[in-house]
């Protein structure tokens, strides 16, 4: 009888053990839940992926790159029990912003999809759409005038119209502004300076500079317009490309804007506060 008590006794503690250390692992990861908003502009090569994350409200993913470094960067920013992604936004049908969606979808499916409704007629994406058929998720297409409202937060759909023609796909992106209490983000695509130019309410604090830094994303009077203290530009490192392009950083650095770049800092984390933190890795 002692041996078998010895041995429960044994069991008991490690199953206690167990149960204390998972409790242990819980907490941690309830005490790193955000208590504001944050950004995660997310490090995937040539490509756009950000992460928001919202106290308690789940999370959202605008963008997810071309579907080679996603997995790998969102493991950078995300607990161990917070790896669901509720909302995913794909700004419009290239590759390189709804690739990473592909290999998400295989682990971490989101409860809703939003797009602007324009379609590539790619295989690539005709997959994604299918898929997410197959697997019941709904999709819903956003244009102009549209909201999205997580607690105090919200995004105002500024582009495209309903009625727009499209020719391009690159200005077809949506263009959206996340306001969060006194700070703001402009997420604008590959969207061209010539849209942007026709638009109104996008000065914002935050600029997600269009189209990876290209010249074509970004004119003197675009950012007279958006007058931003941050731009973000999402590029991998040496691309083929260019980008970004010298033109546009000149400008940047000219109206005194702080330039953050993947290929040089990494992800970038915005914490939302009475006054912005920004750390890179």
């Amino acid at each position: 009888m002692n041996s078998l008590n010895k041995k429960s006794s044994k069991i008991l503690i490690i199953a206690l053990l167990i149960i204390f250390c998972f409790d242990t692992l819980l907490w941690i990861e309830i005490l790193k839940e955000p208590k504001n908003v944050e950004a995660d502009f997310l490090d995937v090569g040539q490509g756009d992926a950000t992460l928001l994350k919202f106290p308690f409200s789940g999370q959202i993913l605008i963008d997810a790159g071309d579907g080679q470094k996603i997995k790998t960067a969102l493991s950078q920013v995300q607990g161990y029990f917070n790896k669901d992604i509720d909302v995913w936004i794909l700004s419009h049908a290239n590759l390189d912003h709804y690739g990473g969606f592909l290999k998400l979808l295989e682990t971490n499916p989101p409860r809703i999809f939003i797009y602007n409704g324009f379609d590539s007629e790619g295989d690539s994406f005709q997959a994604l759409k299918k898929l997410l058929h197959a697997k019941e998720i709904p999709i819903l297409v956003l244009a102009a005038g549209d909201k999205i409202k997580i607690g105090n937060s919200r995004f105002d759909i500024i582009w495209p119209t309903a009625n727009f023609l499209r020719k391009d796909l690159n200005d077809t992106s949506l263009v959206l502004r996340f306001v969060d209490h006194n700070h703001s983000i402009l997420f604008t695509g590959d969207v061209s300076a010539k849209i942007l130019s026709s638009l109104s309410n996008i000065q914002s604090e935050i600029l997600k500079v269009s189209h990876h830094g290209s010249k074509t994303g970004i004119t003197a009077s675009v950012l007279d317009m958006i007058k931003p203290r941050i731009a973000l530009i999402g590029v991998g490192f040496n691309n083929r490309f260019g980008h970004p392009s010298v033109e546009v950083t000149s400008l940047l650095k000219k109206i005194g804007s702080q330039i953050f770049r993947t290929d040089l800092n990494g992800t970038i984390k915005i914490h939302f506060d009475e006054n912005l933190f920004i750390e890179t890795q």
